[in-house]
């Protein structure tokens, strides 16, 4: 339970956590026009500014994990060596910085809220169920084990696994993650920019 689960509810609830402070700053108050006018009024870059929202929204969705993990240990023994612990934190980062550019992206293109609900649900669905958090991919057909291991969102919780099952850390995989953050960070910055001048 320690080894799969537990890591597995950090993440799913750090992806709970997220969503709602990332939601409120690019779609609600984008679609009252309430914060784009000041947003435009910035010196910084737009990309600067979404990697700015975007650090401070996975602190605090962070802090939410590690409330949570405080509540845990309270209950019962965690049985998870330091070297491990470290790593999931630095994994679980890594992974809610991209999911929270999946989260701006969406907010950012989409105007209606019953398309952002909608949305949102499937992300949701795909969370809970698709990245190995909760179902190992071997429950799954073969093909679809295959589409959902190689799932950016799926590969920082694997390399957690690697490192907690074999003391290796995954770093091809890694730098893949952090250069992809790295793109889709310029890409929403691109996208705000496009969404100010209209």
């Amino acid at each position: 339970y320690d080894i799969w689960v537990f890591p597995g509810l950090m993440f799913i609830i750090g992806s709970l956590s997220l969503f709602p402070l990332l939601y409120r700053e690019y779609f609600e108050l984008r679609i009252n026009r309430k914060v784009l006018i000041n947003i435009s009024l910035t010196p910084y870059s737009k990309s600067m500014i979404v990697f700015s929202s975007l650090v401070v929204s996975a602190i605090e969705s962070f802090v939410m994990v590690l409330l949570s993990v405080g509540i845990y240990c309270f209950f019962t023994h965690l049985s998870i060596s330091l070297p491990s612990i470290m790593v999931l934190f630095f994994c679980l980062f890594i992974y809610l910085l991209l999911l929270g550019n999946l989260y701006i992206t969406i907010a950012l293109s989409i105007d209606t809220i019953t398309t952002m609900l909608l949305v949102s649900f499937m992300i949701f669905i795909f969370i809970l169920f698709g990245n190995g958090f909760l179902i190992e991919f071997s429950f799954f057909p073969l093909s679809v084990e295959s589409i959902l291991k190689w799932s950016p969102f799926s590969i920082p919780f694997q390399i957690y696994n690697k490192f907690n099952s074999t003391g290796l850390m995954d770093f091809i995989n890694l730098i893949l993650i952090i250069l992809l953050n790295y793109f889709w960070l310029l890409f929403n910055g691109y996208i705000l920019k496009k969404k100010l001048q209209q």
